[in-house]
């Protein structure tokens, strides 16, 4: 009787250690597919950055430059939007490369200077009065009046034209599509890893994955290996 239920546990042993080790297969398998599809989508040393839509500028708002205090752009811009300003801040992107990965380091393209759209002069008035707000672009116009009075010239916040400064947001943000960098098919680079270290090779495919398929010479036969961004160099 005892041997009976001895032989019924491990019986039952066996098949939760089959059961398992099929449950392990199924999760491995799901996991391999799931790298395999991130590694489709996330791109290649190739592919461009895209950088944000370009602004939609209101044509009923008044638009006008601002100068900001020095480090004073974020909580500037901050005070405006809850004064229910609409800012403007066209940035500039660069690709910068740290151990053979892209970064994307994003700056802005004019200063302490942003474009701010309000309703109407009160609403530029109350803007202008928000913290980190140095002062608004103003230009010389002549000064208005009746007739016969003396003219003179006075500052006045310059005012732009809105199909003019959506030409420039377009433009900005087509700016940001920020090229590729210098790896494309048919470079030179040298192998920096590997058993082919220091060995010249040219670039044959860019794979997903910032993965490169190179073609290596070796005693006048063209060997193809697949190494990663960071284990090249460009000559």
């Amino acid at each position: 009787m005892g041997n009976l239920h001895r032989r019924r546990g491990k019986r039952e042993k066996e098949r939760t250690r089959r059961q398992r080790r099929a449950a392990a297969k199924v999760t491995q398998r799901h996991r391999t597919a799931q790298a395999a599809a991130q590694s489709e989508t996330k791109g290649s040393a190739s592919d461009p950055v895209r950088g944000s839509a370009p602004l939609v500028i209101d044509p009923a708002r008044h638009w006008h430059i601002a100068r900001l205090l020095p480090r004073m752009g974020e909580r500037a811009t901050k005070e405006l939007a809850k004064a229910e300003v609409t800012v403007f801040q066209p940035r500039t992107d660069r690709v910068i490369v740290i151990r053979g990965r892209r970064v994307v380091h994003s700056a802005q393209l004019l200063p302490r200077t942003i474009f701010i759209g309000v309703r109407d002069e009160v609403h530029l008035d109350e803007a202008r009065q928000q913290q980190g707000v140095a002062e608004i672009v103003s230009r010389l116009e002549e000064e208005g009046g009746p007739e016969g009075n003396v003219s003179g010239m006075v500052l006045r916040p310059a005012r732009l034209d809105p199909e003019a400064l959506q030409r420039f947001a377009d433009a900005v943000a087509k700016g940001e599509i920020v090229a590729p960098m210098g790896v494309s098919e048919g470079a030179n680079v040298v192998v920096l890893t590997g058993p082919f270290a220091s060995f010249p090779a040219v670039v044959e495919k860019i794979l997903p994955g910032d993965r490169l398929k190179l073609g290596v010479s070796i005693f006048g036969r063209c060997t193809p290996i697949e190494l990663g961004l960071a284990e090249v160099r460009l000559v």
